[in-house]
């Protein structure tokens, strides 16, 4: 990477790539606002996730679980709100997403479509569960545990096309973000603030998700809140292991997110069971 690269073309080169990712990630996160306002109806909500036809097909088919199946199969969006609510198909849209987003995995980073899927989905059951605890709004605190990824995803394209047969290295102990920079000059991190900004999101996500890391003042506390889902699913074993070493329960993210460590502690048991039944939930046949 060049020295003389500004921040400004690496900027402009990284939205390139981001602008390029298919459109259901984008519909998930303002999916996701629209469940919190209390004037959104049905129509809203269905002309959003119509816009891509990939998401809303893998929708209903989840809808038709086993779990949701009802005397009669559900064949459109407002079928499949009707029978499971509008939570319930927030995060439904959100599974579909990932499955959708990632069915390829992050090949530079070594990480197969299971492994990005059930770290995505983790992370924002524990981001719910923790959300809920510490008195913040739940719906945004899963979005942002699913979408976390997305910076990933973006420089995993860039670096497949720009730096053909780099890889990252599959261990633990290993300082990611000065990886990326020495390779995209950029971090996945600041990429998925990027992406949440161009999607309209929230200030609060933007510097959530980008200093999740080191939560400072910046990140408030989402970003304490999403550091901590992040280790829930390190001790889950659904962690990254190049990611491993950024995650603790030191005092400091804990006063930042309003918790203690014993509420933490919890939501690791808490957060399997969620997985286990959104697993069943979706099980279809």
């Amino acid at each position: 990477m060049s020295t003389t690269t500004t921040d400004t073309t690496i900027k402009d080169r990284v939205m390139r790539f981001a602008r390029k990712l298919p459109t259901s990630p984008g519909i998930f996160g303002r999916l996701g606002m629209l469940l919190s306002n209390v004037d959104a109806d049905v129509d809203d909500i269905v002309k959003l996730a119509s816009v891509d036809a990939g998401l809303t097909s893998r929708v209903i088919r989840m809808s038709n679980s086993v779990f949701f199946r009802g005397d009669m199969s559900v064949s459109t969006l407002e079928d499949a709100i009707s029978r499971v609510g509008f939570r319930e198909v927030h995060k439904i849209v959100g599974v579909a997403m990932t499955d959708q987003v990632f069915q390829s995995g992050l090949p530079v980073y070594n990480l197969t479509a299971a492994q990005v899927w059930e770290n995505s989905v983790v992370t924002a059951l524990a981001m719910e569960h923790l959300a809920g605890t510490a008195g913040e709004e739940e719906g945004v605190a899963y979005t942002m545990g699913l979408l976390r990824p997305v910076g990933k995803l973006v420089l995993d394209t860039l670096l497949e096309i720009e730096q053909p047969g780099v890889i990252c290295p599959d261990k633990e102990n290993f300082d990611l973000p000065t990886w990326e920079r020495a390779w995209a000059g950029i971090t996945s991190n600041e990429v998925g603030a990027m992406v949440m900004e161009e999607w309209h999101m929230s200030d609060r996500v933007y510097h959530g998700v980008k200093n999740h890391y080191q939560p400072d003042d910046e990140a408030g506390p989402l970003g304490a809140l999403l550091h901590l889902s992040c280790w829930v699913a390190n001790q889950m074993g659904k962690g990254l292991k190049a990611e491993a070493k950024q995650w603790s329960l030191n005092e400091d993210v804990l006063q930042r997110a309003g918790l203690n460590e014993e509420a933490v502690q919890a939501c690791v048991g808490v957060t399997q069971e969620a997985l286990d039944a959104l697993k069943t939930r979706l099980k279809t046949g």
